[in-house]
């Protein structure tokens, strides 16, 4: 089975498909991400609305993130958690992520159990007037070092990384080397392949029991419609195209590459982190 981590909802979507999506077989459950609050007008994104309805006629299988505005408030993430979602998604901030006064942010999403996917390096192109006001346009507050200091000061606070932060990949790498509480997904710029292919067998010391960098890295798409059915065509695609991967160059020359461990990947990393957020608040 497939855990896809980092994906959207298009507006307006097709629940039939939604439906067949998860009847298929492929995917055991999709994280949906919210980006509707950036007022992009290149995309049509699902609302905060559409996307909490899907997961509630599919429970524990649409998951909902929802977008952590940073020109808001803390008191913000309250709403959203009542609200029924998840997880935050981060996205085009005005300032650095890791800028000292979005710190209440993350404070308040560690309080509340809400994992944070943040969007790492290249970014879509975006002209100016094709979304929303005090948002950025390009990926230089979006670097993957500046998760480091987040994961620091919020060591309860699970942070993924959204993509593998090109061009910043060493940035990348020191994320997943040194910090318990940070992932990665692999979705995006497939120039990131070559990285994957020489990282995943790298060992971390995040004072953690032994993991390696294929223990925390996620499969994700990044797709940007589902509940479309041209969407999911091309989903199906990119599932196929790296279980090809994993496997056929995988298992012939790299640890990573053995069933085990590839499917770690794919399923049993994301349902790790779900599970234990599961867990977590219901122990609070």
């Amino acid at each position: 089975m497939v855990i896809d981590a980092h994906a959207h909802l298009v507006k307006n979507p097709d629940f039939n498909l939604l439906k067949k999506i998860i009847a298929d077989g492929n995917l055991e459950q999709v994280w949906l991400m919210d980006v509707s609050g950036c007022g992009l007008t290149t995309h049509d994104f699902a609302s905060e609305d559409e996307i909490i309805e899907v997961s509630a006629k599919f429970p524990g299988v649409y998951i909902p993130f929802a977008y952590l505005d940073l020109r808001k408030t803390p008191d913000d993430i309250d709403r959203l958690k009542e609200k029924g979602f998840f997880g935050l998604k981060a996205y085009r901030p005005e300032k650095p992520y890791d800028a000292p006064e979005y710190f209440p942010f993350y404070e308040r999403a560690e309080k509340l159990g809400m994992p944070v996917l943040f969007h790492t390096g290249m970014v879509e192109k975006c002209a100016k007037g094709k979304m929303g006001d005090n948002l950025s346009f390009g990926p230089t507050n979006m670097q993957p070092a500046q998760l480091s200091s987040i994961a620091a000061a919020f060591p309860g606070l699970t942070l993924i990384g959204g993509h593998l932060g090109y061009p910043w990949l060493e940035e990348t790498a020191q994320n997943l080397y040194y910090y318990p509480n940070i992932y990665h997904d692999l979705s995006g710029y497939r120039k990131d392949v070559e990285w994957l292919i020489k990282n995943l067998d790298r060992k971390c010391n995040d004072g953690l029991p032994t993991r390696y960098f294929n223990d925390k890295i996620l499969f994700a798409t990044d797709a940007l419609c589902y509940g479309e059915k041209r969407e999911y065509l091309n989903i199906l695609k990119m599932i196929n195209f790296w279980k090809l991967f994993l496997e056929l160059v995988g298992s012939y020359y790299y640890r990573w590459g053995e069933k085990t461990e590839r499917e770690k990947i794919f399923y049993g990393n994301a349902k790790k982190i779900y599970d234990s957020i599961l867990k977590n608040r219901g122990n609070k």
